[in-house]
């Protein structure tokens, strides 16, 4: 497939699939996706089928099915297909349903066929079938019956009467009925049949699955199961299955080929020990948290697999890939197996000690444990290796971080509200953000450097379209210094600043360091792969080895999500020769130790598979860490998963599916965060640890049950995390609420309490309820962060006479008689109508706030693909251009410049080329500027001119 791209697919409501399939003037094309005038309704295709494992299959299946290459269809550069559908279950089906934000339509009537007069549609038998709602009517109907009521209005457009809703319609399907319902039967979407395929577990979270054309599901359902052929109605750990034969559908980036003679299986090795830490069990449906000593156990090599430099292609400098194939996920280190072999004098196949179909010792390439092979809870080792995907697909490696060339990571606000700092600690550790606010505002060639522009010298400068608004501020900021005087540049800085303090305000403060991919105990599984492995730690414990920092220092690492203080982990980073020489190493790897050492629980139950973790040598968290590190022990989880009778049928699917889309992450998360800023505010206040120990293990739990929320879709647990999460609420609904006396001395209840740095966060997000929610500042790190950014001010204003952004392109060229005016009201018109488009996106009821940005996204790439098919000549882009500043355009000038860009027009590349002057530059290794203790050079480059050609 080319470029490796997803396709787009419908995605539409399990409501809106019933209601096609019940009205009375019912066909047998069932739900339509079509307009009127025969063509898709692309507003519908929001959901991408990604390119995958499960992607290339498909499109070999449907052409065997039907000898055809119509899998998809291309409109303006983006591929579509109808084969597969994206199903959503937010919505019940009601006697009334919503079509649009006023408009409410009987159920067993379609939409598109009624009239609408005085806000009122019948049927022929007189009936009222349609309401609108909210607006202005001549005549009251008396036939309308509740839940519609006629009310007087005054407003801004003057006394009415209209009719409104009192109260919710009745509910004839509810989503879980639904749900059932449509796994079971399916349903015809323009003819043709779809059944039930499949979902990912991050799609069960919340409640989406995908539904196939009926024709091509078993051949799909074979390609992800292999030889595993389930008959209905048996017995079968279901919640594994569902999420196992999901994984060929992972996004994929590219493929490697890996024969089955390459794979050497070993034993997993479990290490047991004891240690006192806060144990989170199950008993009777509930959960109990305490400190005790326990016995716990780490699978050392959960997840991952070792693989031989000479099978990663063209990835030999990444340090990993994560890989899918078969029911198989693991991540896959970049080692030299076969030097190891030579090294320990292994000649023979006998001399290993686990499974392989190699008959020589240098086919044996990749090294990995049952674990990573989810086939082996179902079926033999020899019956994967013969259903073996010839190629296997890459979902990720290991990258670098998108700030200053991977020097700087981002903190984030879990990790800093779980650590003890006070105000003036804060503000030294905030310091060197709010002086580089500072340059930012004084400095364009800092602005430039901070963006990330590519090298001045760059021959593909004006060669590739541009990917955002950004790339249009690189673009001309890398050209001409000029630039940076006009009032588009002023307002790209504005914006700029604005979003650098609302990162700044979400705890996102630039430290040293990365986000680094966990290596477990390598040299181990290579021992372990010969028979040499005597359970015996070769790192040590307490050690890490990472190329990323100097050896011999304490770091600190943090992983997402992020709950509470045990969380934290502070080990040793230490030098290894061994792990160097027969690992590949980046600097986005770090290799840990599991055996002896409770470090996966306290890192949230991670293990090998890809998991990362944010990790920094920054003194002042490493300070604020040690204070409590030994105090506060590590969250431990001993919630057993559920071994329930599951039975492969429609409707245990539907159940399972059910249960795991009520998603409650998000609720954890955010009490945590509400009872840790509840816990330090009583250490500021005197508590002991023992005062307060109870409340902490509160927090642990807390992070032992978002375990269990991201594990569910999985597997099955007894606990019931909704029912933890109140009685956990009511525990502490005296702190974290206020209360007030009526006029009888009663006290009433007032708004809930929160964290003040939970204001900014909620504004982003739509959830702030000021009448609702009292936000209050606690002595906790967070509020004092905000409280901080909130007092700084930037130095010097910003009034000035700008520079139209016209004056700094060459005239010379310009011929009036050469402007084609039709071209620039068409270009105009485009811009317009695409605005409207997005407002109405916008302002629209229904949809999420990403459901509604992919939409914009798609109107956005339609936008991109009608513009790119205008030649514009250069007097033509000239007037253009100039005219952008008349008021009349100010709406879309941003939109126009920026489109411009991404169409990678060539007109404007070329006359931006042509303004191009000296500007200041910031180099690496030298003494002129310091930003976040890394030091620059200043120099004066102008663009190539060969980057005209």
């Amino acid at each position: 497939m080319e470029n490796n791209t997803g396709v787009y697919i419908p995605s539409i409501d399990a409501k809106d699939i019933y209601l096609a399939s019940h009205y009375y003037s019912r066909n047998d094309e069932g739900y339509n996706l079509k307009l009127k005038d025969g063509n898709y309704n692309l507003r519908k295709f929001i959901n991408t089928l990604d390119y995958s494992l499960d992607l290339i299959e498909l499109l070999d299946i449907y052409y065997k099915q039907y000898r055809r290459n119509d899998f998809m269809f291309t409109i303006k550069k983006h591929k579509y297909s109808t084969q597969v559908i994206n199903l959503t279950f937010k919505y019940s089906v009601k006697e009334w349903n919503q079509m649009n934000k006023n408009t409410f339509v009987k159920f067993g009537y379609d939409y598109r066929d009624l009239e609408f007069e005085d806000c009122i549609a019948k049927n022929s038998d007189g009936d009222i079938i349609g309401v609108k709602i909210g607006e202005p009517i001549l005549e009251i109907n008396e036939k309308l019956s509740r839940p519609f009521v006629t009310t007087y209005v005054n407003d801004k457009n003057g006394k009415y009467i209209t009719y409104k809703m009192k109260g919710a319609p009745k509910v004839l399907k509810t989503n879980s009925q639904l749900r059932n319902e449509l796994y079971k039967n399916g349903f015809v979407c323009n003819g043709t049949k779809y059944c039930r395929m499949k979902r990912s577990t991050g799609s069960a979270r919340v409640g989406k699955c995908l539904f196939i054309n009926e024709t091509l599901f078993k051949p799909i359902l074979n390609f992800s199961s292999g030889a595993i052929r389930l008959e209905e109605g048996q017995e079968i750990d279901l919640a594994a299955y569902e999420g196992y034969i999901a994984l060929p559908s992972s996004s994929i980036i590219d493929t490697l080929p890996i024969k089955p003679e390459n794979i050497l299986l070993i034993d997993d090795f479990d290490s047991t020990f004891e240690e006192t830490v806060i144990e989170t069990h199950d008993e009777n449906g509930w959960l109990k948290t305490s400190e005790k000593e326990c016995e716990i156990t780490n699978t050392i090599w959960d997840g991952q697999s070792l693989m031989d430099i000479s099978l990663f292609g063209d990835y030999t400098e990444y340090g990993m890939v994560l890989l899918r194939n078969l029911m198989f996920k693991s991540c896959c280190f970049n080692c030299n197996i076969q030097q190891w072999f030579k090294d320990n004098n292994i000649t023979d196949i006998s001399q290993l000690n686990g499974k392989t179909r190699a008959t020589k010792i240098e086919d044996v390439k990749l090294i990995t444990t049952p674990n990573s092979i989810k086939y082996l809870k179902f079926s033999t080792w020899d019956s994967w290796l013969d259903n073996l995907y010839p190629n296997f697909g890459v979902v990720k490696h290991d990258k670098k971080t998108h700030f200053f060339g991977g020097r700087l990571v981002q903190t984030h606000y879990q990790l800093i509200n779980t650590l003890q700092m006070s105000k003036d600690e804060v503000r030294e550790f905030l310091q060197e953000s709010l002086d580089f606010a500072q340059m930012l505002r004084d400095r364009p060639e800092v602005v430039r450097h901070f963006i990330k522009y590519p090298d001045v010298n760059d021959v593909e400068l004006m060669e590739r379209p541009m990917s955002s608004k950004n790339d249009v501020v690189y673009s001309l900021m890398s050209v001409n210094d000029n630039f940076t005087k006009t009032k588009y540049y002023h307002d790209f800085l504005v914006d700029l600043l604005r979003s650098y303090y609302k990162n700044l305000k979400n705890g996102h403060v630039y430290v040293n360091g990365n986000y680094s991919t966990l290596l477990g105990n390598p040299i181990e599984m290579l021992q372990q792969a010969i028979g040499k492995f005597d359970g015996k730690s070769q790192i040590g414990i307490g050690n890490i080895h990472s190329t990323r920092f100097a050896y011999n220092q304490t770091l600190l690492a943090s992983r997402s999500p992020h709950v509470t203080i045990g969380n934290i982990w502070l080990p040793y980073n230490t030098e290894n020769k061994l792990i160097d020489c027969y690992v590949n190493m980046t600097d986005e790897i770090i290799c840990l130790n599991s055996i002896g050492e409770n470090v996966l629980q306290r890192l949230s139950g991670a293990d090998f598979d890809s998991d990362t973790v944010m990790i920094t040598d920054n003194k002042k968290l490493i300070r604020a860490a040690k204070r409590n590190y030994h105090l506060f022990k590590t969250p431990t989880s001993f919630v057993s998963a559920r071994k329930i009778k599951r039975y492969y049928t429609a409707e245990q699917q539907a159940d399972l599916d059910i249960k795991t889309s009520d998603n409650k992450i998000g609720e954890i998360v955010n009490l945590s965060q509400e009872l840790n800023s509840l816990l330090w505010d009583r250490m500021y206040h005197g508590s002991t640890y023992d005062d307060i120990k109870d409340l902490y293990y509160d927090i642990c739990q807390l992070d032992v049950m978002s375990g269990i929320e991201i594990d569910k879709a999985k597997k099955e647990f007894d606990i019931d995390n909704g029912k933890e999460l109140d009685k956990l609420r009511k525990k502490y609904e005296e702190f974290l609420r206020e209360y007030e006396e009526n006029e009888n001395g009663d006290l009433i209840k007032g708004k809930k309490k929160m964290p003040h740095f939970f204001s900014h966060i909620s504004k982003q997000k739509g959830y702030y309820n000021p009448d609702k929610k009292h936000y209050c500042k606690y002595h906790t790190s967070m509020d004092y962060l905000q409280t901080i950014i909130n007092g700084f001010k930037i130095k010097n204003s910003y009034k000035k006479d700008w520079l139209p952004f016209v004056s700094i392109l060459d005239n010379s060229l310009f011929r009036t008689s050469g402007v084609n005016q039709k071209q620039i009201n068409k270009i105009y018109s485009i811009l317009k109508k695409f605005i409207n488009e997005r407002k109405k996106i916008y302002g629209s009821d229904s949809g999420t706030p990403k459901e509604k940005a992919e939409k914009v996204n798609i109107l956005r790439e339609r936008l991109i693909a009608d513009i790119e098919s205008e030649t514009i000549g250069f007097s033509t882009l000239y007037r253009l251009l100039s005219s952008i500043e008349d008021k009349e355009n100010s709406q879309i000038k941003n939109l126009l410049l920026e489109v411009l860009f991404l169409c990678g027009n060539d007109s404007f590349n070329k006359a931006i080329i042509q303004s191009r002057k000296e500007i200041l530059q910031i180099e690496e290794n030298g003494n002129d500027i310091e930003m976040f203790n890394i030091p620059y050079k200043i120099t004066k480059k102008q663009v190539n001119s060969e980057m005209e050609a």
